[in-house]
């Protein structure tokens, strides 16, 4: 006997069990007995019609928005773009991407190198701190630095941003 069958029929034996014993115990409700009898054994016949419909259909091959998710699972091997190129655009296009992106990359380098180099912690000693990043880096790696008030304004400059890295490499 087929598995699908033979579990809806256990099913239906169940059901059709349930079924007799409420009709027994319930005094006037077997009106409603009947009717909830009738819809389980339905849901029996019509899940035992899938099940066999799925069993006998031919394999199923991926859908075009399955494909698209699995590609964007996996980044492109082929890309010749490293993604710290592609961060340094989008942050000047976007002040808010370099706030949020970039400017966190360049405080952790500053940190590493006033940490490594003269013993001093950025965020528990900004004073001097100050004194060892130059001007244009200091108004970027600063623990007090707010997020931009436009977040679609632009980001700094190419230019802006080399003179930032300059700075920090001094350190």
């Amino acid at each position: 006997m087929n598995p699908i069958v033979f579990r809806a029929v256990k099913w239906g034996l169940l059901v059709t069990a349930a079924a007799g014993v409420a009709a027994l115990a319930s005094s006037g409700a077997r009106a409603i007995v009947v009717d909830v009898y009738l819809l389980c054994i339905a849901a029996v016949v019509l899940l035992a019609l899938v099940r066999t419909t799925r069993a006998n259909a031919p394999a199923q091959r991926g859908s075009q928005f399955d494909a698209a998710l699995a590609a964007m699972r996996h980044p492109r091997a082929d890309s010749d773009e490293p993604a710290l190129v592609r961060e340094l655009e989008l942050s000047t296009w976007n002040g808010f991407h370099f706030h949020s992106r970039l400017r966190p990359l360049l405080r952790d380098v500053a940190a590493h190198r006033l940490r490594s180099g003269y013993g001093v912690e950025l965020d528990a000693e900004p004073g001097r701190a100050r004194g060892l990043v130059g001007s244009a880096a200091w108004d970027i790696v600063r623990p007090d630095r707010e997020p931009p008030d436009d977040r679609l304004a632009r980001g700094p400059t190419l230019g802006e941003l080399e003179r930032v890295v300059d700075e920090v490499e001094a350190i």
